[in-house]
């Protein structure tokens, strides 16, 4: 089923949803769909419904509610926030794509000394802008009801001194044992784990780390590269709020908004 993204509902009564110039260029120059084709639309807060494609002239559509609004929390994100190392090129764009398929909620990319990719060059907000387009077209191929909110690079640094959390893990090949499952209590509402760059974390952000308290887990025997690191604890970590869930430890499968 071909899927479009309209703006949050905030009318459950609305018929008729416009279209971003964005999403008319896909539908209409991707997609290449016709006046009438039946769609799926999803707002990005959990909401979805059936639409028929109504071209307007000039390369702008809207869609026609056909059903009414449905809001399945089986097909929501979990409260997890994959807090990322930025890489280079491609494996970041790769990483941010599995991330929503996998149900991470929050995407933090983050600046460390190791970083080698020049967010300054552009800004900050124009990566930001990039990898929430890529977040949204791997929302609408896999079906998932609630957008990945994707927000803009920020030093480590910074981030701990201003998010701390006491849900934080962070993946370190230095630690002796493999931690086959991640500690999280459900009243701490959400798990956030920590991906370092290519070449590790410096000995200095290792030990501001330490000092903060955050608990630091092995993903396994070998050194992950980073971005397999990323998807491997992005899969575990979301598997342990589910299991949670399954057990009744807390309604955890609504989105917040972010």
């Amino acid at each position: 089923m071909k899927r479009a993204l309209v703006a949050p509902i905030t009318d459950t009564k609305q018929t008729r949803f416009p279209l971003s110039e964005g999403e008319c260029h896909h539908l209409l120059t991707v997609l290449r769909v016709r006046n009438g084709d039946p769609i799926e639309a999803i707002d990005g807060q959990g909401n979805r419904f059936a639409a028929e494609v109504v071209l307007e002239g000039k390369g702008r559509a809207s869609l026609e509610r056909k059903s009414p609004i449905e809001s399945p929390e089986d097909r929501l994100s979990s409260p997890v926030h994959l807090e990322m190392a930025v890489l280079k090129g491609e494996a970041m764009e790769w990483v941010i794509e599995k991330s929503v398929e996998l149900g991470i909620r929050v995407f933090q990319p983050i600046l460390t000394d190791h970083t080698v990719v020049q967010i300054d060059r552009k800004g900050p907000e124009a990566f930001r802008e990039r990898w929430q387009k890529i977040a949204d077209e791997s929302l609408k191929q896999c079906g998932r009801l609630d957008r990945m909110e994707v927000r803009a690079p920020r030093a480590i640094r910074e981030l701990l001194q201003h998010e701390p959390s006491i849900s934080r893990l962070w993946c370190f090949e230095g630690e002796t044992e493999f931690t086959p499952d991640f500690p999280w209590a459900p009243e701490t509402s959400e798990l956030r784990v920590l991906i370092g760059p290519e070449g590790g974390f410096s000995a200095g952000e290792i030990q501001l780390l330490r000092s903060e308290g955050i608990r630091s887990i092995r993903l396994g025997p070998w050194i992950l590269r980073a971005e397999t690191a990323a998807i491997f604890a992005a899969s575990i970590a979301t598997h342990v709020v589910r299991k949670s869930e399954q057990r009744g430890d807390g309604d955890h499968g609504k989105t917040t908004g972010n």
